[in-house]
């Protein structure tokens, strides 16, 4: 089963680098509440801070294949039903995998300065 989700997950790396960029990117629209939450002065900076991050909530750890001796991690954001591959240590779209733990199947990310752990999604 293993072997058989990191050929998946492989095919799925090489069919992902052929796509059209306009089939690979949605367009988020932005927070038209923006400027009240910038300039309220309820708000402490902390706050502002975390409703400016990217919402954790919506990100699932959905696989993970090595190749070669690099581990690649498969990200699906809900909210823009995105799916991103990511390396050990490189950002991309504010998302960052520091650690990776094997046995446990979980990483843990950093997504706009705020760290957290996802477990490996289960299959339905």
């Amino acid at each position: 089963m293993q072997n058989r989700l990191k050929i998946i997950l492989a095919a799925g790396l090489c069919a992902m680098a052929f796509l059209p960029p306009a089939m690979a990117k949605k367009k988020i629209e932005p927070n038209p509440y923006q400027p009240l939450i910038d300039n309220s002065p309820f708000l402490t900076p902390a706050f502002k801070a975390r409703l400016g991050a990217r919402d954790t909530v919506s990100l699932d750890f959905i696989g993970y294949t090595l190749i070669g001796e690099e581990w690649f991690f498969a990200i699906h954001d809900r909210k823009t039903d995105r799916a991103h591959w990511l390396k050990m240590d490189v950002e991309k779209d504010g998302i960052k995998i520091e650690k990776f733990d094997e046995k446990t199947q979980t990483i843990h990310l950093t997504v706009g300065g705020i760290g957290f752990d996802l477990a490996l999604a289960k299959e339905s």
